[in-house]
């Protein structure tokens, strides 16, 4: 009997969380890649997930930070969208632990939930919404 092997991406939101909180959620999670899926890459009240604050945070905490929002953005036009989600899912079935970020705290207002999952899943991928308001829970999405 041949067992086939499952690979999960994650999904999380920073709403208005302090960066020490959101940080202790990835490193629950053991995220290592966390890509920035907002079309426009900063945040009016929470300074701390600008693109540029929130790259030198992660590096210091050695999780690799990638910028999709053009690919894979909620706004305006994609381009590369595919090949995008092609890119994390690779990324993903080689063992890393990656997550698709934006500032939607509850993944069911976002399109991480209604545009992001289907595309993952449709290649094989489980997706785990990680909600941290909740008590730091997982949640995988039932199809």
């Amino acid at each position: 009997m041949t067992t086939k092997k499952t690979f999960s991406l994650f999904s999380c939101g920073h709403s208005n969380k302090p960066i020490a909180i959101f940080l202790d959620v990835l490193k629950k999670h053991k995220i290592n890649v966390l890509v920035d899926v907002r079309t426009l890459p900063v945040s009016r009240f929470c300074p701390h997930f600008n693109q540029n604050a929130l790259q030198d945070t992660l590096a210091k905490a050695t999780i690799k930070y990638l910028y999709r929002g053009k690919n894979l953005g909620g706004r305006g036009v994609n381009v590369g969208y595919e090949e995008a989600i092609d890119e994390l899912v690779g990324m993903a079935k080689k063992g890393a632990k990656v997550a698709v970020m934006c500032s939607e705290g509850d993944y069911h207002n976002c399109h991480r939930y209604s545009t992001l999952t289907p595309s993952f899943e449709e290649r094989g991928a489980t997706v785990e919404h990680i909600e941290y308001e909740k008590t730091n829970k997982t949640v995988k999405r039932s199809k």
